[in-house]
Parts: C-alpha cells; structure tokens; sequence
C-alpha cells in the first residue's frame, strides 16, 4: 500500500549546522533533551492519567470496573504460592470456561511480570543500575501490558456488547522486540520498549495494515516503527533521582520521531520505568507533566498502571493524543484533514481536504509545531502528488498552547 509523503525528520537543518561526528551529535541531543526537561518538566502531578479517562459517564466507569477487576486479579496471582492455581483464579475472575484458549497465555504473562516483582521486592523495589537489568526487565514489562490488554478483552468479551456494555476500542501493545532502533528514524537512537494500538473501531491512528480481528491472536508485532508508535517506555534498572532524569531525557529525546512522522499527532504519552517505580508522562507544545511515583511492586501503584491501560483502551482519540480532524484513509490512501470555513455570519462550516503532500513536518518536542500540507478538494487529485502549490491549497496547522 502506497503512503503519502515520507518527509525527512531533519529535512530543514542545513548542513552547515550538522555536528563533525555522531559522538558529537548525540552529545548535543542529550544536552538539549536535559535542557529542556529543565525548561518544561511539571514532576509528580496526580492527575496526569485523569487525561486519558473516557469523557462518556458510562463508558468512565466501564474503563473503571475493568481495571479494578484486572488490578484485583493480578495481585491474587503474583504470590509464589498462586502459581498452581493460576488457571483456576483466572477463569474464576473472567468468568469463562476452563478450556479457554487465552487463559495459559494469560498464565504465562502473570508467571513473566511476577519473577521480576519478586526480585525487586526482595531488593527493596530498587537495584544498581545496568543495561544487564535493563534487559531483564524488558519482557516483564511487556508482559504486564499484554496481561492487562488480555484481561480487559475477556472481560469484555464475557460481558458482551449492549447498552451498558461499553466495549473497548483498542488493544494497547508493546512490541515483542526490545532495545531496537525503531523504523522511520534518522539516527541509531535504542528505544527501551514501544507500545502501539491496535485499533478496531474503524480509527486510522497508523498508516499500517488492517488490525486483526481475532481477540486471542492480536496482530504480530516485531520491529518497533515510528509511523505506528503510540507511546515510548523507558526503563532504568536503578531508582535514583539521576536514573529517573536521564529516563526523562530519552523520552524527550526519542518521542519527537513521533511527531514527525505521525501527521495527526497533538500531544504524546510517555512512561518511565526506574527500579520498580513507574511514572506517566504526557508532553504538551509547552509542559512535559510526569505522575507521581507509581509503585509496582504495590497492588495500590500497579492499580494506577492498569487504570491508564484501561483508559487508553476504552478512551476517544483526542485522549491519546491524536487530531480526529487529521486521518489517514486506506481507502484513498492519503491524509483526509476537516477544516473550519468561514459561512454565513458567525457559522461556520466543515470541509474535508486530502492531502499526499507534507511540505513541512513537526520534528520538534515542545513550541509551535507548524505542519504543512499541499491538499486537494478531491482524493483523485490528491493522487497524481502534485507538489506545485498552484494546483491545490495549503493547508497550515494550527498548534495553540495547551492548557493543564
């Protein structure tokens, strides 16, 4: 499938500005990544993962029940002792039958997160920092999110659709290879661990492939990409406020790929990892908001975690972090953008434009991200890529600050 506009992240630096070295220029993204953490960072924050709650009542509460009822399953399992039984607990909690296909996956998740919470229980919740730890935490993280995202669908899918059924939108995902350097970027940069979601309510988030229909085998997810990353996870093995800073600036420092390949991008999730401690990051144009301290070898700081994942999975677009008025349509294969036209006194009125052409990308972390779009009143025209201004409009986003 073809894809509109693969611009270059760094396509408006000159050259005469590119460092001698890449020591040199890693050097240099790392200090501005610490300078700007410096600048916009708003630490500790309670209700950073209130954003990502569903703005339907009923549809809250459903993200709500389901968390609870995750978070309450998980901790019966992580006792040593629970390992025998875990089949049992699982199916009890889901309510389904014993021969379930996805319950020894779930059981092999819980087993993977629980030998990690043990040893960092036992270290006191934190350990002396090393890319050997790192690596062991990778998988044990990963599975946390495919336990929830597995529980979550069970439960759902136990209760079935209806009024007061909410169903959820989406499965949050990590992809099953770590510590790469994900697809779409123009540097060597290792990211620790990527999430993406798996849409299946007819939402193009991603230009990628139709999502799978199959609730026990989701979609197969190797290589991280930038095109279908939805947010980064950055582990450190220690738990020192210098840990948790340089977590911070990687999370920076990489998110930004993001933006610039992700056209329909207004904001940006992020988590950190540090020992056993877990922080939630949201990046506005002009504020990085970290959470409090979530800790996960604690029921109460898992619960924080699996209620994010909940919201996530039941939440609007607009709570993730995309423009629904920007989309991706496989259909045409190209960009669709919804603009505000001046009417009849103050009305106004919307019209779709389509776009194959982005002439200037968002490849910055904070400040005005002015994207640029040549854009056809048509699909058909949109299709012949034509990059004269001259036969179609441009079309300017528009990046106010964000309020908190």
């Amino acid at each position: 499938m073809t894809t509109p506009m693969k611009a270059s992240i760094g396509h408006q630096r000159s050259l005469g500005s590119m460092p001698s070295s890449k020591g040199e220029s890693r050097a240099r993204e790392r200090h501005e990544a610490t300078e700007l953490r410096l600048e916009y960072l708003k630490d500790n924050i309670r209700d950073v993962i209130d954003i990502a709650e569903p703005g339907n009542e009923s549809i809250r509460q459903q993200a709500q029940h389901h968390a609870e009822a995750v978070s309450l399953l998980l901790s019966r399992l992580l006792p040593k002792d629970a390992e025998s039984e875990a089949h049992a607990i699982i199916n009890k909690s889901l309510g389904d039958q014993d021969e379930h296909a996805m319950t020894s996956v779930l059981v092999e998740k819980a087993a993977g997160f629980r030998q990690w919470i043990h040893h960092m229980d036992e270290a006191g919740g934190s350990s002396r920092a090393s890319t050997a730890l790192e690596r062991i935490m990778y998988p044990s993280i990963m599975a946390l999110f495919e336990f929830v995202t597995g529980c979550i669908w069970r439960l759902s899918a136990g209760a079935g659709a209806g009024a007061d059924n909410a169903q959820p939108l989406r499965r949050i995902l990590p992809f099953r290879n770590a510590d790469r350097n994900p697809k779409y970027s123009e540097d060597r940069s290792r990211i620790d661990l990527g999430l993406t979601c798996e849409a299946l309510d007819g939402n193009d988030m991603f230009q990628r492939d139709d999502a799978s229909d199959d609730i026990e085998m989701p979609m197969r997810l190797d290589k991280p990409s930038y095109r279908r990353l939805f947010a980064i996870v950055e582990a450190k093995g220690g738990a020192t406020s210098k840990d948790q800073a340089a977590a911070f600036d990687q999370l920076i420092q990489y998110s930004k790929n993001a933006y610039a390949v992700q056209h329909n991008r207004r904001f940006v999730w992020g988590i950190t990892v540090c020992g056993a401690v877990a922080k939630v990051c949201a990046f506005g144009p002009n504020f990085m908001l970290a959470s409090t301290a979530m800790d996960l070898t604690s029921e109460g700081g898992r619960s924080e975690l699996i209620r994010l994942i909940a919201c996530w999975s039941f939440c609007e677009l607009d709570k993730l972090g995309y423009d629904p008025s920007v989309r991706f349509s496989r259909e045409h294969g190209c960009i669709e953008i919804d603009v505000a036209l001046a009417g009849n006194g103050d009305m106004e009125s919307m019209q779709t434009f389509y776009s194959r052409d982005v002439i200037t990308v968002a490849e910055r972390m904070f400040g005005r991200h002015t994207r640029c779009f040549i854009a056809h009143k048509d699909p058909e025209s949109a299709a012949k890529r034509a990059s004269d201004p001259e036969n179609g409009i441009i079309i300017k986003d528009a990046w106010p600050e964000a309020t908190e």
